[in-house]
């Protein structure tokens, strides 16, 4: 019942804030006709939503369903906001900022940890559950972004803010009843960081020398995301960049549209070849591909936009095989290590410090923003091997003869 009421509330919630969600940098800079302020929401609403988590983060694994369920609150504040953009550009550009990364900090850490617990309380693991929430996601964020779009462009915005409100509501609802009902007597909320087994710790004559592979292991990840990350300031932005093309919120909402629709199919194929090859090598050249496809985005025009959604297409279809392996891989590693909620909400948190750092750029200009984002994901695509077998030898040594070899360690965790 957990994983339905789960499924159905991202549903529900991905569809809804796209609706309008999906095109508030847009909508800002339509109405003001100021990128600086477009972008300043964006940096705002992911730095703030970063420094937020880390205050929260125990509230946050604690009560899961209800920051779900409170997260219509700050929805409402921004796209109420929006109302009020044009004759307050200024105060209303950083008041939508602010909520917005409210609507962020109580989405991501609360629908992860959820997602992590449920999945592993099931003997099947992690790979096929990952494939198939990822397709029902994107498939939401389609049908959200297509008629928020088309609504966007052609009926007046109040309609929209009202009916992504009440959607919201309907879809978050379900899941905080049955955690009122019967969450408690099942305990669920306290097993969220203690559900996995520490095997690396149980297996260990040495604890000390087990913490130290823990965390060896997740400051690398930690560094890896900040890299791979750099592909979402690209799909934040995406909208906006087609915007400028265009004068459109039709385009952008298709190529949005089909960047999750591609995005989608490509985890669910992920998910199924994993289970049968390894996808390290793919998924390197497809980190590389990404990169190139960002930065290439920019060298296009209007005349060019079938060009334009077939890179698109080609980009998310890369980023699926990229983003699935590795997460997948992080996923498996970290419950061995007895630190799966920690790596999940690290990985969280580099997207959004990885996406506001990046978002910076466009102060100085958009086609900076994928530049700099796009190179960052060649980088983070080219080390996926190194990472992986980092990783990987550091359990494998560690838990056959509590030893691990210096060949076998990056240069930064050597000793001096």
């Amino acid at each position: 019942m957990e994983s339905k009421l789960l499924n159905f509330n991202r549903i529900m919630a991905n569809f809804s804030t796209k609706l309008v969600g999906g095109f508030v940098p847009v909508i800002v800079y339509k109405f003001t006709g100021k990128l600086e302020l477009a972008i300043l929401t964006l940096v705002i609403q992911y730095l703030l939503s970063f420094i937020m988590n880390l205050i929260l983060k125990n509230l946050l694994i604690k009560y899961p369903q209800l920051f779900l369920f409170l997260r219509v609150i700050p929805i409402i504040i921004y796209e109420i906001l929006l109302l009020f953009i044009t004759s307050n550009p200024i105060w209303c550009a950083i008041g939508i900022g602010a909520s917005y990364s409210l609507s962020y900090t109580f989405k991501y850490i609360p629908t992860e940890v959820l997602f992590a617990y449920i999945n592993g309380t099931k003997k099947k693991g992690t790979g096929k559950q990952l494939a198939i929430i990822k397709v029902l996601e994107q498939t939401s964020f389609i049908a959200g972004v297509l008629i928020g779009g088309y609504v966007l462009d052609n009926f007046a915005m109040e309609y929209m803010i009202i009916i992504s409100i009440v959607l919201y509501i309907i879809g978050a609802l379900p899941q905080l009843i049955f955690y009122i009902v019967k969450g408690k007597k099942r305990k669920i909320n306290t097993e969220y960081a203690s559900y996995a087994h520490i095997v690396l710790k149980e297996k260990s004559d040495d604890k000390q020398f087990a913490n130290t592979v823990s965390k060896k292991i997740r400051i690398l990840y930690l560094i890896f995301y900040f890299f791979q990350e750099s592909w979402q300031c690209m799909y934040v932005l995406l909208p906006l960049l087609t915007y400028k093309l265009t004068n459109s919120f039709t385009y952008s909402a298709v190529a949005t549209a089909i960047f999750d629709g591609v995005y989608g199919i490509g985890c669910y194929i992920a998910g199924v070849i994993s289970e049968k090859r390894d996808l390290c090598a793919f998924a390197t050249f497809c980190g590389v591909i990404v990169g190139i496809c960002g930065i290439s985005l920019v060298f296009l025009n209007k005349e060019l936009i079938w060009l334009f959604y077939l890179i698109c297409g080609l980009m998310a279809f890369g980023y699926s095989f990229a983003y699935y392996f590795m997460y997948d891989r992080l996923l498996k590693k970290s419950k061995v290590i007895g630190r799966n909620t920690t790596c999940i909400i690290n990985k969280i948190n580099m997207f959004l410090l990885s996406t506001c750092f990046n978002s910076m750029f466009g102060l100085i200009g958009l086609p900076i923003v994928f530049f700099v984002a796009g190179g960052m994901s060649i980088v983070s695509g080219i080390s996926i091997p190194a990472v992986e077998e980092n990783t990987r030898r550091m359990l494998v040594d560690h838990l056959q003869d509590n030893e691990i070899k210096d060949k076998y360690k990056l240069f930064f965790f050597r000793k001096r």
